[in-house]
Formats: C-alpha cells, sequence, structure tokens
C-alpha cells in the first residue's frame, strides 16, 4: 500500500496498537486523538478567565496526556496614541499556568507544570479574513518519577490563525460552519526533556451552535523534537476534537462582520 494512503488510514485509528508489544514501538510516525473540553467566563469589564481540560492519547500507545490549563485574558480596547492609532495594536493580554501529568506505558509516569504569558494582535488582512497572531512565552518545569530532578526549559511560541466562515449555504444548517486555519511555530529558548514541538499545521472545521457553544474538530500535522530518547524527530498526526462553552455577556447586535469572525479565531 503507497505510504501516502496508509498515513491517512491511520488516521482513523488513533487508538490502533502496535502489533509487536514485546519491542520498543517506533512512533517517528504516529497517530494521536486530542480532545479538551474549553470554558471561558466574564470576571469584570474586558477580562475573562479560560480553562481548558484536555485528554491526548499516542498510536502506537506510548503514553496517555491528561492537562488542565487556565488563563487570565484581559482585552485591551486603546491604541497608540503617539502614532495617532485608533483602534488597538495589541488586542488582548493573557496570563496562564498549565499542569501536565503523562502516564507512560513503559517508562515511569511524568508531571508537568507550566507558566505562560502572551498576547494577540491583528495583522493587515484581506476583508473578512483576519489574521489573529498569538505569541506566548512558556517556563516548564518537568519531574519523572524515577527519581531524577527537576527539568526546566523555556520555550517561545508563534501562532498565526484565521478561519473561512459563509452565512448560508444550500441548507439552513450551514450558517453555523467555519474552516479555523493555524499554523504554529515553537523555539525552545532552554529546551526541556518532552514534547518540543518545531511546527504545527492545523486544518479544520468548526460549527457555532449558538452563543455558548461552538464545536471544532481538526486533523494536523506536527513535526516534533526529543519526544523519546530514542527518537529525536517524530512526524504526528493529530485528530483533535476541541468543545467550547462561553457563557461572556451577549455582545451587541449591531456587530459588524468582521467583528463577528473574530469571535471564532482561537
Amino acid at each position: 500500500m503507497n505510504q501516502r494512503y496508509l498515513v491517512f488510514f491511520l488516521l482513523l485509528l488513533p487508538f490502533y496498537k502496535a502489533i509487536s508489544q514485546g519491542q520498543t514501538e517506533d512512533i517517528s510516525v504516529n497517530t494521536q486523538m486530542w480532545l479538551d473540553y474549553n470554558v471561558i467566563h466574564d470576571v469584570k469589564e474586558n477580562k475573562t478567565l479560560s480553562c481548558n481540560v484536555g485528554f491526548r492519547s499516542i498510536s502506537p500507545h506510548i503514553y496517555n496526556n491528561f492537562l488542565v490549563e487556565s488563563s487570565y485574558n484581559i482585552t485591551n480596547h486603546k491604541g497608540l496614541k503617539f502614532i495617532k492609532l485608533k483602534k488597538p495594536f495589541i488586542n488582548s493580554f493573557h496570563l496562564g499556568t498549565r499542569i501536565n501529568y503523562i502516564s507512560n506505558k513503559n517508562n515511569k509516569d511524568d508531571f508537568e507544570f507550566r507558566l505562560m504569558e502572551g498576547f494577540k494582535f491583528y495583522l493587515p488582512s484581506i476583508k473578512q479574513i483576519p489574521l489573529k497572531n498569538y505569541i506566548r512565552f512558556e517556563q516548564r518545569f518537568q519531574k519523572s518519577f524515577d527519581g531524577s530532578s527537576w527539568n526546566v526549559g523555556f520555550r517561545f511560541r508563534y501562532k498565526i490563525a484565521t478561519i473561512i466562515q459563509w452565512d448560508k449555504l444550500v441548507f439552513n444548517f450551514t450558517k453555523g460552519l467555519y474552516i479555523p486555519l493555524s499554523v504554529e511555530f515553537f523555539l525552545n529558548l532552554k529546551k526541556a526533556d518532552r514534547f518540543n514541538d518545531v511546527i504545527r499545521i492545523s486544518p479544520g472545521l468548526g460549527y457555532k451552535l449558538n452563543d455558548q457553544w461552538k464545536f471544532e474538530l481538526s486533523v494536523s500535522y506536527h513535526n516534533t523534537l526529543n519526544t523519546l530518547e530514542t527518537d529525536n524527530t517524530s512526524n504526528d498526526f493529530v485528530l483533535r476534537l476541541r468543545v467550547f462553552n462561553s457563557s461572556l455577556k451577549k455582545k451587541p447586535a449591531k456587530q459588524t462582520k468582521d467583528e463577528q469572525i473574530k469571535e471564532l479565531i482561537e
């Protein structure tokens, strides 16, 4: 079977297990299943609190990753007066923490605690296709339950994302459909022991049910460094389902098309 058809076939089997269980699995090419549930709440004007609870599994079965992430988000509405820019250049700031518990199959389990700081801004773009840029800095503290000491790493992340949306096609239900697209780059200022991604390319399909709920399904490619001691680089094909629940105050009905699209971009 042609290799590319084999890869697409494996994408449909996220929990596929290696035939040879007695040997060390080769995960230089692997498939993964990611599930996450995201909630966001108003704290006060222009400030929100968001939380993400997730589960990630890899095939061949090497580990399961359980994670909880929380962030405090500050929306900025002020422009830069000294260059007479009425609209804000930086749209929001973010401070967050994250905990990962990695349950390994053949090794001791791992724990990671992460601190994060970031901000988002938009580049001039094609009309109705805004390009959101997200820059984030991470401080990563990793510990394996094998008696070893803590490992500390620092990472810079840059993500550019947009969506393609339409109001209505042949059927009424298609009004909420949209296509999220993103590319994310990782630069290690000080490499950690595990999960040092280089690049992620993530096309998907989303559906906004109403002002509270939306869903996204994506199939993405990740090139990852230093996944295991025996694999310096891996090619990851990830099927990801994301569920979003927002309890934010309902926005004014007279939003522009551009503002409505920007609300969908994560």
